[in-house]
């Protein structure tokens, strides 16, 4: 039957967003309520339109997952003719009538045909000839085999900027991959292997390709693959094992898909390396199942499941390489996964590359798993020199791997939490700052009559707010997301959200937008939490033990505050007031600071120099 009425959830399914996102739609005015809970066959088809045309919102970074566009993408490659040609490939398509499957039969039939591949004995010519083109659009382009991948540069630059975000795949830049060396006689997996680049750029050409496996969701991406492998050994006739499968959505600690057969389910593999895919976009139904299918995990992330499921099919002698986002080692919520490896009984290498992909901003590591040992479990990181970390710091409950702590930032980290200490109390409050859903239509620089200052976080110095630059009509009901009203009237304590530092002041009755959030609490005095938190030694933990770039609210519930008598606290209070009045500065505050925790000259010496970069 015919589907002639339509609820938000439609709206949700349609652009994979979350209903939230659906609903501040409504709120801020971008698509109108549905009448009674539905719209008219008519209305939907009309504001689904509307949404796919408002090119500014969807190519935004929330909504990155819509954007049509696509950017050429050279994969590598470095030769100007190259790019050139690259360019033209491109340009040819986009004036032919041809789809991106077709278009990739066309151009991976005349890089064949331009080195003398293309046998029709060969499975390769037979899998192309099935792909029916009326025109070969390359016929008069000779592309020669320089061992680069131009055909999956060619893939994906005709791709849009929303399939690659959705499916979480970006190109693995090779300064990337001088670590990894694949012996020669090793049966080795790539499960996430995309066109294929990792590989031919980490195995030797005398490798034996019945001990190489390919796999992937992609069928394009797989045919590729298939037309890179031969071109990489020169050989029509080579048999590596290029398949479709899934890594993530298969049969719990199974690298297979359901109808796959018994024998495989139980291939093990000497070598393991992959780059997974990062970020996903999931439906509702896919988040479900995951949470089913891995209880052990709690996630609905990806790459941690891929990491899982890999390792299962690792033999005990096996090596494993894997290119994660740095968050593996740090957030919370992949606290499980985290467990999973230290249990795992092989030693750990971590690599880190800063913001090493195109298009991705969070940094990313390399992941080395080593075979099975019987001794200790080794954490080490390889950085200008090997740090060896300390397994006795990775604890429960979150398994926090902090790579950038040395022996002394632990030392000191450690006499800090051993010292007499409370936390925030479950009732402190904590709250978001205005996030309006459209700040060039709602901030202005100039103030009117039924305006009020708003502050940033870029606005929040420490102890002060910063004159104010931008001013709000506080209309809260019209917002996409507020606090209770009154969290912003009281007196708090507003602090940066994205920050390497924690930067705070405390502050009665502004308004702050969402780079600037808020804490409330009545039962440790606010002053002196500004004391403490705009102190080196509370961004030195932040930093050493979270390394993050977002502050959040369970790094300050993690933070442990000293138990003050009648006498020390009073001190705090006069501390607070002498700072705002400019006759002290923040040592003053640090060195009380320093008691409380037993820190001395020497490990505050280096805390300053590890936040200021002086000491």
């Amino acid at each position: 039957m015919e589907q002639t009425s339509y609820a938000k959830k439609d709206i949700q399914k349609k652009f994979n967003i979350s209903l939230a996102t659906v609903n501040n739609w409504i709120k801020t005015g971008v698509i109108p309520s549905p009448e009674n809970g539905f719209y008219t066959k008519e209305s939907y088809l009309k504001l689904i339109k509307s949404i796919e045309s408002d090119s500014i919102r969807l190519q935004a970074r929330a909504n990155r997952s819509f954007s049509d566009t696509s950017d050429i993408v050279f994969l590598g490659i470095t030769n100007r003719q190259r790019k050139e040609l690259l360019i033209k490939l491109v340009e040819k398509f986009k004036t032919s009538s041809l789809s991106v499957l077709e278009a990739i039969a066309c151009l991976g039939k005349q890089i064949l045909i331009s080195n003398n591949l293309y046998n029709e004995k060969s499975e390769i010519y037979s899998e192309l000839n099935k792909i029916h083109v009326k025109e070969n659009i390359f016929a008069d382009f000779i592309i020669e085999n320089e061992d680069d991948d131009i055909l999956g540069a060619f893939y994906q630059s005709v791709q849009t900027i929303a399939t690659k975000s959705k499916n979480g795949s970006f190109f693995t830049p090779s300064k990337l991959l001088v670590s990894i060396k694949i012996p020669e006689n090793a049966k080795v997996l790539d499960p996430c292997c995309g066109s294929g680049g990792i590989l031919i750029r980490t195995l030797s050409k005398k490798h034996e390709p019945s001990k190489i496996y390919a796999y992937d969701i992609d069928e394009t991406a797989l045919l590729i693959c298939k037309i890179n492998f031969i071109l990489f050994f020169d050989n029509a006739f080579i048999s590596p094992h290029i398949e479709k499968h899934d890594l993530i959505f298969c049969e719990k600690n199974t690298l297979f898909s359901e109808d796959s057969d018994k024998n495989n389910r139980s291939e093990t593999f000497d070598f393991i390396v992959t780059n997974p895919p990062w970020g996903s976009k999931l439906s509702e139904e896919q988040k479900e199942f995951l949470l089913r299918t891995y209880p052990l995990l709690g996630t609905t992330e990806v790459f941690s499941i891929a990491l899982f499921n890999a390792l299962e099919k690792l033999n005990e002698n096996g090596i494993l390489n894997f290119f994660l986002p740095e968050s593996v080692l740090n957030v919370g919520t992949h606290k499980n996964i985290r467990k999973f490896l230290l249990k795992s009984k092989r030693n750990i290498e971590i690599i880190p590359f800063g913001t090493a992909f195109k298009g991705v901003q969070s940094e990313c590591i390399l992941l080395k798993l080593s075979a099975k040992t019987d001794n200790d479990v080794k954490i080490v990181v390889k950085k200008d020199s090997d740090v060896i970390l300390n397994k006795k710091n990775i604890t429960a409950p979150d398994y926090l791997i902090s790579y950038n702590v040395s022996d002394f930032d632990n030392e000191i980290i450690e006499k800090i939490y051993s010292a007499k200490s409370v936390k925030l109390s479950e009732n402190t409050k904590f709250a978001l700052g205005i996030v309006t859903g459209n700040n060039k239509k709602y901030i202005r620089e100039t103030k009117s009559a039924e305006d009020e200052a708003v502050f940033r976080g870029k606005d929040i110095l420490p102890y002060k707010l910063k004159k104010p630059e931008n001013f709000i009509k506080f209309t809260p009901e019209i917002f996409q997301q507020v606090a209770p009203v009154e969290m912003y009237r009281s007196k708090k304590i507003v602090y940066k959200f994205i920050s390497d530092k924690i930067v705070c002041a405390l502050d009665d009755g502004s308004l702050v937008l969402n780079s600037a959030n808020i804490i409330i609490s009545d039962d440790y005095p606010m002053e002196i939490l500004v004391c403490l938190f705009n102190s080196p030694i509370y961004s030195f933990i932040y930093q050493k033990k979270f390394k993050s770039k977002k502050v959040l609210k369970q790094h300050f519930q993690d933070f442990p505050l000293p138990v003050l008598d009648q006498k020390t606290e009073k001190m705090f209070l006069s501390f607070y007031s002498d700072i705002l009045k400019g006759t002290i500065n923040q040592t003053i505050i640090d060195r009380k600071i320093c008691e409380c925790f037993g820190i001395s000259d020497k490990q505050y010496n280096h805390i300053k120099e590890s936040v200021y970069g002086i000491a």
